[in-house]
């Protein structure tokens, strides 16, 4: 079990980092909520790997026999990887390649609330606001990258929990 999690952990960590990479670094000019579909289409895709690894572990390793505990949990463990992969690119991304992202970000965000006319979610972003102003660059970097893998791994256990219902065999 552990070989197949590391080797499709690693094949999941690489390709979310390099994707997410791509799409953060060449989809810079794109309005923020084509960035955030390419965000989570970025996940889905590092972590298929995580249903090739529950399937390659039960074929191969497990006689063809799978539980959905044990298909949970390869998955999880696969998804970690991805995580790690997509935080670290996530936090160099905020901290390297675009310093000023949180500060965009929330501009854009906030004009938008107020198109929309909410005044409480825009007082809300203008606290959140003050609070990443008040962080250092490595904080700030820190702060997304966990973010991110916190994401990762959550979208992780939804897949692997389907993974797991589709995969298991008794």
């Amino acid at each position: 079990m552990k070989t197949i999690i590391k080797k499709f952990g690693s094949y999941a960590l690489i390709s979310g980092a390099i994707i997410f990479l791509c799409m953060l670094y060449f989809g810079k000019g794109l309005d923020y909520g084509t960035q955030e579909f390419l965000g989570y289409t970025s996940i889905v895709l590092s972590l298929s790997f995580v249903f090739f690894g529950i399937k390659h572990f039960r074929d191969k390793e497990n006689e063809g026999k799978l539980t959905f505990g044990k298909a949970l949990l390869v998955g999880i463990l696969i998804s970690v990887f991805a995580g790690l992969g997509i935080g670290i690119v996530d936090g160099f991304y905020v901290s390297v390649i675009n310093p000023d992202f949180f500060q965009e970000y929330s501009e854009a965000s906030m004009i938008t609330l107020e198109e929309a006319g909410e005044t409480e979610k825009l007082e809300d972003m203008k606290a959140q606001m003050k609070q990443f102003e008040n962080m250092s660059p490595l904080g700030l970097s820190l702060f997304s990258g966990a973010l991110m893998f916190i994401t990762v791994v959550l979208v992780g256990l939804v897949m692997s929990t389907l993974s797991a219902l589709i995969l298991q065999k008794k």
